[in-house]
């Protein structure tokens, strides 16, 4: 079976005198994508673990995320802090989209978090955040009578139009669905280009409204009123990994680790997922430098879409490695760093 790496190229830069609605437009936090099938649950994880080659030149952020998220079916919501563009170099080859995107926003101060079947780009600082405000107005929902907290968790669609208005976006979802939302005056007045989002709760639909004004809500005792308030100074991280991209986020203030050698994985698992993925996240977390000899690798009729599962505790990087390699017919050469990846009959590998 042959493998090999799906290519994304996204259009180069046009040059022309644009209108005012367009100059509006390219200012806003997201673009606009149509009538796009959404990868969801299983389906997006799948997707976000495929290789991709991206190829880049002076290419203007949104459009290029934007091309990007249509053509591989997954959602990103652009925060209205990110300069939409700015113009963007990028040449990657065979890596997992969700690592492509870590790649491509870390450089620049953003990162990449998840909400539901929704990737979120924005600051880095903001995107540490995300899943924590989430979980903390979800938790106050959840403290609700049971017949108050019905109505924040089905799922629809989240979408609006060019020129949409937040402030009137918050309005319109609270009206719909019942509820009072108090001190819309917060929100500033800014326009929106068009958007089409998955299906997503509504406590994440007003999160991704008003979490890109540093706003959260506050619940009142029989859940039909809310009021925006300011995001408190320090939100406590949340291990919540159903809501977190698949990747792992090194905290701001971490350093990978200075030495692998002395390096100890207390405790790991991993069940059923893609290896290319698994290897990608690992490399991020670790901060590896990944070569993975994928021409080698189809040669010899071995997919990097294998599942695997394997599960650690207090080992090494190389006993982990090898124990997510078992039963692959793959095998790894690590100097220092960099970490090879290549058929368990290449003569190369020695370790």
């Amino acid at each position: 079976m042959q493998v090999s790496a799906k290519v994304v190229f996204v259009g180069l830069r046009l040059v022309a005198a644009a209108t005012v609605a367009n100059a509006l437009a390219w200012r806003c936090a997201a673009y606009s994508a149509g009538n796009v099938n959404w990868a969801a649950g299983p389906a997006l994880q799948e997707q976000l673990a495929e290789p991709v080659d991206i190829y880049w030149a002076n290419n203007p952020l949104r459009q290029a995320i934007g091309n990007l998220s249509r053509t591989r079916r997954v959602a990103v919501l652009i925060d209205r802090r990110v300069d939409p563009g700015r113009e963007l170099n990028v040449s990657l080859k065979g890596m997992p989209l969700e690592t492509a995107l870590r790649q491509i926003a870390r450089p620049r101060g953003l990162d990449v978090s998840r909400l539901g079947d929704v990737l979120y780009l924005g600051p880095a600082a903001a995107a540490d955040r995300l899943n924590a405000v989430s979980t903390e107005f979800k938790e106050e929902i959840r403290r609700l009578p049971s017949a108050a907290r019905r109505k924040y968790f089905p799922r629809k669609k989240l979408a609006w139009e060019d020129f949409a208005e937040p402030r009137e976006l918050l309005d319109r979802l609270g009206r719909w669905n019942g509820l009072a939302i108090d001190r819309l005056d917060r929100v500033p007045h800014d326009l929106w280009a068009a958007a089409d989002l998955p299906p997503i709760s509504l406590a994440g639909r007003l999160t991704l409204i008003a979490f890109q004004f540093d706003l959260t809500f506050k619940i009142a005792a029989d859940g039909k009123r809310l009021e925006l308030v300011p995001l408190p100074e320090n939100v406590p991280e949340t291990p919540d990994a159903e809501h977190r991209a698949a990747t792992p986020r090194k905290k701001p203030a971490s350093k990978p680790p200075a030495n692998l050698e002395r390096l100890r994985i207390d405790r790991l698992v991993v069940q059923g997922k893609p290896l290319g993925a698994v290897l990608g996240q690992l490399a991020d977390r670790l901060d590896l430098e990944l070569r993975i000899d994928r021409q080698a690798i189809a040669a010899a009729g071995i997919s990097l879409d294998q599942r695997v599962s394997v599960k650690v505790e207090n080992a090494t990087v190389d006993e982990l490695l090898r124990g997510l390699l078992r039963d692959t017919r793959l095998t790894f050469r690590r100097r220092q760093r960099v970490v090879e990846i290549v058929p368990a009959a290449d003569k190369r590998v020695r370790h």
